[in-house]
């Protein structure tokens, strides 16, 4: 799937995402980057909402695990599981979130887990930036369930 049909797929099944104005910049196997505009998603004191940074976050890993079971069991259904954030600085204009995959062993096992349980858990790490400036990091751990 490419990155716009991806973006139509998430405006037309997690509705929030296109009142949040979500784009997608990046779907790959190796890193997904989701952005949104600091509009929509402002809070009263002029920054980013908190909701609307863990709701971009929770779906760029949401949206790298279903990237890595598109291929081996499109049917498959991805949940986020737990997840944890730690805001570092106020968010003051536009911002996004990128997954990046590291350990290739890691996501196979989850892949393997997958296919021989028809259930699989994948711990993923995003970070959230405004410009060149880290303002949140993300753990969270997705299951895919057949």
């Amino acid at each position: 799937m490419k990155k716009e049909e991806f973006e139509k797929f998430l405006h037309n099944k997690i509705p929030i995402t296109k009142a949040m104005k979500v784009n997608v910049e990046e779907f790959n196997n190796f890193k997904v980057r989701l952005s949104a505009k600091l509009e929509p998603n402002i809070n009263d004191k002029g920054t980013a909402f908190g909701g609307s940074i863990s709701s971009l976050m929770t779906l760029c890993g949401w949206s790298m695990a279903f990237m890595l079971m598109m291929e081996t069991d499109p049917q498959a259904q991805v949940v986020i599981q737990k997840s944890n954030i730690n805001y570092l600085v106020p968010i003051t204009g536009d911002f996004f979130a990128e997954c990046v995959l590291g350990d290739g062993e890691v996501n196979e096992q989850f892949l393997d887990m997958y296919r021989e349980r028809k259930k699989g858990r994948l711990k993923l790490k995003v970070r959230c930036y405004s410009g060149d400036t880290l303002s949140a990091e993300y753990e969270g751990i997705y299951v895919a369930l057949r």
